[in-house]
């Protein structure tokens, strides 16, 4: 019998079976355990929740970490993100370790589409593409296939990349879409079975200028509730405050925790092929996120600078360590991570 060396529990822990009270028993950074709240071991440190919620560690797979990686991993943390696989930025220094684990994608075009294969080779989790000429997306497309990689679509123009991933089959992710338009052919798509996904970020999950962004608004969280899209990431909003304010707008309609951990943590796990990460699930990374939902936040940094979001991040852990105590930061622990090929 294994021992564990941490224990974490609460009354509202969120497990892919639902919500319920659960003591998280942690040895060598991994979940041995998904017990009863009272479950725990003599003489083993305990962090009790209490009241607040325990959610697994938030992935972000569209995060661009910019102002370099030390201080945009330490926001992320700040925000319960323990995984981001990020959009490679010019110039920035990827090495380990940093306050969270990263990943990273690889732009891709037409025109260096014979480099691909010798980039995959290097461990990134896919390719991102922007919008482009169909022949261009066609041949990235045919070549991340044979790859048996991912090819993220960036604002895919007028439904192209839905139709060329039907007729070729390649694993797509279209991530921000130019218009909710869209969201009738995913249906199609999701429904005949293609290799199809698409995700949202929190902004404009939450602002709105007008009418017509309103009633955007409305069609996206529709769209996630109904399984049209599946993934949240934080795009260029702050990942400091990715959960709070997604939260803010879940909770007014309705949605419940559960609903948030599945769009931030196990479906961004499966598009990233993480197989271990995004759920309390025995055998998957100790990755927890001590969330109390219920406490008013004024947020400090645009784009939501004055505004009333609800939920704040008490603690985080990556791998079984406290990374983030609601104030502070430990030393980093996080990991440069590669897709094995």
């Amino acid at each position: 019998m294994f021992l564990p060396d941490l224990v974490v529990r609460g009354r509202r822990v969120v497990t892919p079976r639902g919500t319920r009270p659960a003591a998280i028993h942690i040895r060598g950074g991994k979940i041995i355990g998904v017990v009863g709240y009272d479950d725990v071991t003599a003489g083993c440190p305990v962090d009790d929740a209490g009241e607040a919620a325990l959610l697994p560690g938030l992935i972000d797979t569209f995060a661009h970490l910019s102002g370099g990686i030390d201080r945009a991993t330490e926001a992320a943390a700040a925000g319960g993100i323990t995984t981001t696989v990020a959009v490679p930025i010019d110039g920035m220094i990827a090495r380990e370790p940093c306050s969270v684990d990263v990943g990273f994608w690889s732009h891709a075009s037409a025109d260096r589409v014979n480099e691909l294969g010798a980039i995959a080779e290097t461990g990134v989790f896919g390719f991102i593409c922007s919008p482009t000429i169909e022949a261009d997306l066609r041949l990235l497309m045919s070549t991340v296939r044979r790859l048996e990689s991912t090819l993220v679509v960036v604002n895919d123009i007028d439904g192209v990349a839905v139709r060329l991933c039907d007729e070729l089959r390649t694993r797509t992710h279209l991530q921000g879409l130019p218009s909710t338009g869209v969201l009738a052919s995913l249906y199609r798509a999701r429904t005949a079975g293609i290799p199809l996904t698409a995700g949202t970020s929190p902004r404009p999950l939450t602002l709105v200028d007008d009418m017509h962004d309103r009633e955007a608004r409305e069609l996206l969280w529709a769209g996630l509730a109904g399984g049209v899209l599946q993934t949240i990431a934080s795009d260029r909003s702050p990942l400091a405050l990715s959960l709070s304010a997604t939260w803010t707008e879940a909770r007014a309609r309705g949605y419940t925790l559960d609903q948030l951990a599945q769009w931030m943590g196990q479906s961004p796990a499966r598009l990233a092929r993480l197989e271990r990460k995004g759920a309390i699930e025995v055998g998957y990374d100790a990755d927890l996120v001590v969330f109390n939902p219920d406490v008013a936040v004024k947020a400090a940094v645009t784009p939501y600078l004055g505004r009333p979001l609800r939920g704040r991040v008490e603690r985080t852990y990556l791998r079984g360590a406290r990374i983030y105590d609601g104030a502070t930061f430990s030393p980093p622990c996080g990991k440069l991570l590669r897709r094995r090929v």
